[in-house]
């Protein structure tokens, strides 16, 4: 015969820590765009360096199209005030009110006060969307 052994919390343990669970503060990460932003700034480090002979070479050395790099690159012309508070962005797991596309449309004029009057535009619209 064999024995089966089920690990059970008494109901008032339980409870206890259902509740606990619920008003701990939830864990957040660095949201996704924080992370593509870094890594476009780790490429063109790796360029100016002289590990790549330019963006073309890398792409191809690292499986990415030239259209992709190129979209990774115009993020690093967002103002650097901009770029800071993206890095600092950190979400929950699974939301991710900000992304890609929203800095694209940012990046796309090379002035950075009209840079900063569309982020204003763009960030409280997408957060309330958390």
């Amino acid at each position: 015969m064999s024995e089966v052994a089920v690990p059970f919390l008494p109901r008032k343990l339980q409870v206890q820590q259902e509740r606990q669970a619920a008003t701990a503060t939830p864990r957040t990460y660095p949201a996704r765009v924080a992370r593509v932003l870094a890594l476009a700034h780790s490429l063109q480090k790796r360029v100016t360096a002289g590990e790549f002979r330019d963006f073309a070479t890398m792409a191809r050395a690292l499986g990415f199209t030239r259209a992709r790099m190129t979209q990774l690159m115009d993020l690093v012309l967002l103002a650097p005030d901009i770029q800071a508070e993206v890095l600092d962005l950190r979400f929950p797991p699974g939301k991710q009110p900000i992304c890609e596309r929203h800095l694209r449309q940012v990046a796309r004029t090379p002035i950075w006060i009209e840079q900063r009057a569309r982020w204003r535009v763009i960030l409280p619209t997408a957060c309330e969307a958390r």
